[in-house]
């Protein structure tokens, strides 16, 4: 039961980190159609501000960025279930 467990949240853990790179990823290259190759830079050198960053492009794109608090929750709740699946034996 240990090892389900254990691979359990492996599993959530590898999910919420891809899902926060694809987050990452997406606000790379918002940057990049915004500001060519130093958009690029500012993306790779800045995070993405899960808070702030989905308004600022509501605003220049007048579209709100569900993919991105979708991507954004997907992560919260694998982290959340990986905690809940971790034993420390």
């Amino acid at each position: 039961m240990r090892t389900f467990r254990n691979t359990l949240c492996a599993v959530f853990v590898i999910i919420a980190l891809l899902s926060a790179l694809a987050v990452w990823v997406a606000y790379v290259t918002v940057w990049y159609q915004w500001q060519g190759v130093f958009g690029a830079l500012i993306g790779l050198f800045t995070s993405p501000g899960f808070v702030i960053f989905p308004f600022i492009y509501w605003v220049v794109e007048n579209a709100f960025p569900v993919n991105y608090f979708v991507l954004w929750g997907i992560s919260m709740a694998s982290w959340l279930l990986a905690g809940l699946a971790y034993t420390e034996d």
